[in-house]
C-alpha cells in the first residue's frame, strides 16, 4: 500500500478560482461543437491555416484568461503544506506554459519554483482525459502513480489519474455541473480540505504497514 508522496494538481478551476476561462466563448469563436473538446477540435481541423487561426484565437482566450485569474480557495495554503511535509508537487494541465507563469504572477506566496514538474498540452501526444500526462508527471516526480494523488475540477482530470492508477480527488464549485463517472476517490467542496485527506491517507496506510510488520 502506498502513502501519498505525490499531488498532481489541475490547474484552471483547480489552483485558480473557476470560471475565468471563457470555454463557451472560444468554443463559439472556433466554431467548435458544444459536445467537443477544444483541443481534440482543432487538432482535427482539415487545413493547417485552419488550425493555426484556431490555435491562435484558443491563446488569446488563454492569455486574457490567465491575466485575470487569482488563487482558489486554499491553494496557497494547500501548496504551502505539501513542501512542509515534503510531498513533491506537480501541475498538469491542457493549458500551455506561458498561461500557467502569467496567472501564477497573480499568487502572493506560491511561485513557479514551489511545483517539481509542470506538465502542458506542449509535453503530451495525448492530453487529459488519456493518463499519458499523469504518468509522464509520476516519473518526473520519481513516484509511483499510486502513490501520486491527482487533484481536478472536471472529469477529465479524474479519468487521467483513474486510467494511471493514481488516487483521484474531485474539486466541486458554483460551476460544477456533473461528477465524474465512475467517481473520484474523494469528493471535496474547497482545497483545504486536501491536506485533511493526505494526512487520513498516509496515516492509515503507516498503520497497516505497521500492523503488517
Amino acid at each position: 500500500m502506498n502513502s501519498i508522496r505525490a499531488v498532481l494538481f489541475d490547474f484552471d478551476g483547480t489552483l485558480t478560482l473557476p470560471g475565468s476561462i471563457d470555454f463557451a466563448g472560444i468554443k463559439k469563436a472556433i466554431r467548435c461543437p458544444g459536445d467537443v473538446p477544444i483541443l481534440e477540435f482543432i487538432e482535427g481541423l482539415p487545413s493547417v491555416a485552419d488550425r493555426r487561426q484556431a490555435w491562435l484565437v484558443l491563446e488569446q482566450f488563454e492569455d486574457h484568461a490567465a491575466r485575470c485569474s487569482h488563487p482558489n480557495e486554499g491553494a496557497e495554503e494547500l501548496v504551502r503544506f505539501l513542501k512542509q511535509r515534503h510531498i513533491r508537487r506537480g501541475i498538469l494541465t491542457r493549458n500551455r506554459r506561458a498561461s500557467v507563469e502569467t496567472a501564477l504572477k497573480n499568487f502572493a506566496h506560491v511561485r513557479l519554483a514551489d511545483f517539481n514538474v509542470i506538465i502542458t498540452r506542449d509535453h503530451v501526444q495525448r492530453p487529459k482525459p488519456d493518463p499519458e500526462g499523469v504518468l509522464l508527471a509520476a516519473r518526473r516526480l520519481r513516484v509511483p502513480a499510486a502513490a501520486l494523488l491527482m487533484v481536478g475540477d472536471y472529469r477529465y482530470d479524474i479519468e487521467a489519474g483513474q486510467r494511471a492508477g493514481a488516487p483521484t480527488v474531485f474539486l466541486e464549485s458554483h460551476l460544477t455541473t456533473r461528477r465524474p463517472d465512475p467517481p473520484a476517490d474523494f469528493v471535496v467542496g474547497t482545497l483545504g480540505e486536501v491536506a485533511d485527506i493526505i494526512d487520513r491517507f498516509n496515516r492509515s496506510r503507516n498503520k497497516a504497514h505497521k500492523d503488517h510488520k
